[in-house]
């Protein structure tokens, strides 16, 4: 029960991509985090453009804007949605292990 509260919480905050989550949450919730994920990139892309520079990252995705150079690995100054979900992916499985690691996931 914990562990699909976890996985909830991650969903609604936009952040949970991994297939074996969605397996334990439920099929539903898939269409509905990429949604999430799809509108927090558009809120933050102020000039709809389809990428993301470091300053729309500050003033919107501050997690996004503290790993910016690490996301933006050509180094171009703004990232793509493909960037944005797979860093979004990554930082959620690196939340994963930490909860499991300190035991909080059963």
């Amino acid at each position: 029960m914990k562990t699909r509260l976890i996985a909830s919480s991650l969903l609604a905050a936009g952040l949970l991509t991994s297939g074996a989550t969605m397996a334990a949450v439920g099929a539903d919730a898939a269409p509905q985090n990429l949604k999430t994920v799809t509108a927090m990139f558009a809120f933050a892309d102020q000039n709809k453009d389809g990428q993301l520079t470091r300053e729309e990252a500050r003033g919107h995705l501050p997690l996004t804007y503290a790993n910016f150079d690490r996301i933006d690995t050509a180094q171009r100054g703004s990232i793509s949605f493909g960037q944005f979900v797979g860093f979004t992916h990554q930082r959620v499985g690196q939340q994963a292990e930490e909860l499991l690691k300190i035991g909080q996931w059963h």
